[in-house]
């Protein structure tokens, strides 16, 4: 039995695949072996109903009562006249994404950021306890907890802000990744200099104290990716 680990119902195959991350009829359900060349996966194809793809109810449970949003109906426009069903709302109904967004925060022990919902989550551990935020876009993502640094898009990493031990093993990855890259990935390299291989949560003079710094930091970088 192959567990599904998305929040659908449907039938589940496996199949050999080189490129996996995409979503058509159906949708990647789980990576079991890589290859490197290639890969053996299972697909996810989900049942249907007038709403789209049916939805696990118990998913849906878990989410509402772990993430402190929900899933619902979005209305939007002039009338509220166009919706999208099964989306992930804050408890005011801000729009987050769709259920696979919440189903992600419930998997990664996340919740809803009341005061930044749409690109910020506040991160917990396993004993409820809140460790830092969670700055996110469709083009990645970033978690920032205390000790990190308070990231700004527009700090200019020098090396005497760093640990020696730091800043050499970001210029040897640096110049590694460099003599491996094509000619449009060098321009980019060339025009972030060494932010490039920097972590976002590492990008900033000031190293974070306590959650509310946590909290800019993920904001920050989370309008930075928009």
């Amino acid at each position: 039995m192959i567990k599904n680990t998305t929040p659908y119902i449907g039938k589940i195959r496996l199949k050999f695949e080189k490129y996996p991350e995409y979503t058509g009829k159906d949708k990647l359900n789980k990576i079991h072996l890589d290859l490197g060349f290639i890969k053996l996966v299972s697909r996810i194809t989900p049942y249907r109903d007038t709403s789209g793809w049916l939805i696990n109810p118990e998913c849906k449970y878990l989410i509402d009562r772990h993430t402190g949003g929900m899933v619902s109906k979005h209305a939007f426009g002039n009338n509220n006249e166009h919706s999208l069903p099964n989306s992930f709302l804050s408890k005011d109904g801000t729009y987050i994404g769709d259920i696979e967004r919440g189903w992600w925060y419930y998997k990664n022990k996340m919740k809803v950021c009341n005061k930044y919902p749409h690109g910020v989550a506040e991160c917990y551990d396993d004993k409820g306890n809140i460790i830092g935020y969670h700055g996110y876009t469709h083009r990645g993502g970033q978690t920032f907890k205390i000790g990190d640094r308070l990231f700004d898009a527009s700090y200019k990493p020098k090396e005497e802000d760093y640990e020696e031990w730091e800043w050499y093993g970001w210029e040897y990855k640096y110049l590694e990744l460099y003599g491996k890259s094509d000619a449009l990935d060098k321009k980019w390299m060339r025009e972030s200099g060494i932010s490039y291989v920097i972590p976002y949560k590492k990008r900033g003079k000031k190293i974070i104290e306590n959650m509310d710094e946590c909290l800019q930091a993920a904001i920050n970088m989370s309008k930075d990716l928009s």
